[in-house]
């Protein structure tokens, strides 16, 4: 079977890589199971032999250490994107129709963390003098936490998409233009940091420099969340400045929003997400927290007393 690549000049580069990182892993299943791939492969048995494959047995690199087996996640959005391919290759009637009811999207509540409005500002505050190398990567992720852009959309910012105070950007992932207004800090950091130049970074990179610099900002409180490995758990603990990448400033920027009061619609707006139910998920608050959400709600309605006096 062979997974051609969508056309470049109607996808992102996003896009591109989603679709290659889904035929190297087939590309893998078919070596390790030594039988070749067909559209005709894709049946029920294939389901779940591929969930296995990626679960138990797939070898992939993180951070040169050899891994086996996959996050549920992470195979959850190969299944999906792969269901997406053979459904466009369906409706363009490239094949013949398959029945996908089974081919199901495995996933679990995500590993993934926000800073609050505070932590943020810690970070800003971080004395880097003797780090004077990690200012730039620090004001860089400052500036994501109140946009809310993604790491391909503000490691590609540019002098003319600032206009009138605002941000224009055309966002990699989704292709469509959002208008981001900017606080006074976001609009210093830009037009004194990097109006003239992004500096050019990898994203592995970036998120190695933003956990150290969450380390100087005192970020140490420790975090644990567990993740599913077939039918078992697996708990890791680490110190909060560990979890950070460059998309814990795209979701604090959501999260706090959120937890400000700002209406759902117009987060979205700036955010990009498609759906409000997308919105949802992506969000990241505690119990405790969305409690104390609803105590100053019911304060703001003078408590909904059923006894006045």
């Amino acid at each position: 079977m062979s997974i051609s690549k969508p056309r470049r000049e109607k996808v992102s580069k996003a896009t591109l890589t989603v679709y290659s990182n889904v035929k190297g892993h087939l590309q893998a299943f078919e070596k390790y199971r030594q039988e070749k791939i067909t559209f005709a492969s894709f049946d029920f048995n294939f389901y779940h032999d591929f969930i296995d494959y990626l679960t138990f047995e797939h070898v992939h690199m993180r951070r040169r250490e050899a891994l086996t087996g996959l996050k549920l996640n992470t195979i959850g959005k190969t299944i999906k994107h792969l269901r997406g391919f053979l459904k466009d290759r369906v409706k363009r009637k490239i094949i013949a129709p398959i029945d996908l009811t089974d081919f199901k999207i495995p996933e679990e509540e995500s590993d993934a963390i926000y800073l609050t409005h505070q932590e943020i500002i810690a970070i800003y505050q971080a004395n880097l003098s003797d780090h004077p190398h990690l200012i730039e990567y620090r004001d860089l992720f400052v500036l994501a936490c109140l946009t809310g852009l993604r790491f391909s959309d503000f490691s590609t910012l540019k002098p003319e998409d600032l206009q009138r105070d605002m941000l224009y950007k055309k966002q990699e992932k989704s292709d469509h233009w959002v208008i981001i207004p900017l606080r006074v800090e976001a609009n210093h950091i830009f037009t004194r940091q990097f109006r003239e130049r992004i500096p050019a970074l990898t994203n592995p990179e970036f998120n190695r420099h933003i956990k150290t610099i969450g380390k100087l900002a005192g970020l140490n409180r420790s975090i644990k969340f567990s993740y599913k490995k077939g039918n078992k758990s697996i708990e890791v603990v680490k110190p909060k400045y560990d979890w950070i990448t460059s998309h814990t400033a795209r979701r604090s920027f959501c999260t706090n929003e959120f937890l400000a009061g700002t209406p759902v619609e117009l987060i979205i707006k700036i955010s990009g997400h498609k759906r409000t139910k997308d919105f949802y998920k992506y969000i990241r608050i505690s119990s405790e927290e969305a409690a104390n959400k609803i105590k100053e709600l019911w304060i703001k309605r003078d408590g909904m007393r059923l006894i006045n006096g």
